[in-house]
């Protein structure tokens, strides 16, 4: 039996099936932006650095920029506020990313 799906709030993360759901709806995501969701959903409320997102989805060889993973977040934060959500992405200053699932935090 695999791992059980993440969960913060009313997203799952499917790990076995690579698939995301809000609610009842799937969310439709890129195979990167599944991995980074995997890996915040994989303990909801942990900060990730950034080195670590990197090295678990780009690896550790990735020779980019870290723009990328700039980009990706935002375009998961986009999809997550379009599917009204209440789960986040919420970025920890000089530090790296979090999965919560709503309520109060901030994102500055």
């Amino acid at each position: 039996m695999g791992p059980a799906p993440a969960a913060a709030g009313d997203l799952r993360v499917d790990t076995d099936a690579r698939r995301v759901w809000v609610g009842a709806d799937e969310l439709v995501v890129t195979a990167k932006e599944f991995d980074v969701l995997a890996l915040l959903g994989s303990s909801p409320g942990a900060v990730f650095t950034r080195e670590r997102v990197m090295d678990d989805v780009w690896d550790e060889n990735w020779f980019g920029s870290t723009k990328t993973l700039d980009t990706t977040i935002g375009r998961l934060r986009q999809k997550l506020e379009d599917s009204g959500t209440s789960a986040r992405i919420v970025t920890v200053r000089g530090v790296g990313f979090r999965l919560e699932s709503g309520g109060d935090g901030s994102d500055a």
